[in-house]
């Protein structure tokens, strides 16, 4: 598995080639509802939540990236999404195929990101 230093720096490189990143999705019957992504804006990475919508209609032309940290290099732990349209939505998928089903690999759902930045505010 690639150390957490080099997909920070993975990461970072990413970012500051205006993509974003994924690191968090509620899907639910194969279907988005909320994203937790990063962006690079004003010197630095940044968080938000957001809704499928949002992120279709502001598609970054450098690309999405899944975060998916597993076995392999750093570079191994980004996925690019693909989006593509299906008969009744807009679709994402890491997988290079064109189920009409959302799939962006095994990331936690945005309410367990936002439970451990809250926990990791207490003081």
């Amino acid at each position: 598995m690639a150390e957490t230093k080099a997909i920070v720096a993975k990461a970072r490189e990413l970012l500051t080639a205006e993509a974003v990143v994924i690191t968090a999705a509620d899907i639910e019957d194969g279907v988005i509802g909320q994203l937790q992504v990063y962006f690079w804006s004003d010197g630095q990475a940044v968080m938000d939540v957001i809704t499928k919508d949002d992120l279709v209609q502001n598609w970054p032309d450098q690309g999405v990236y899944s975060l998916i940290v597993g076995p392999g290099p750093a570079e191994k732990s980004f996925k690019k999404v693909a989006m593509f349209e299906g008969e009744e939505d807009m679709y994402f998928r890491i997988d290079g195929t064109r189920t009409e089903k959302d799939d962006l690999g095994n990331l936690p759902r945005v309410a367990f990101m936002e439970t451990v930045e809250g926990i990791s505010q207490l003081r």
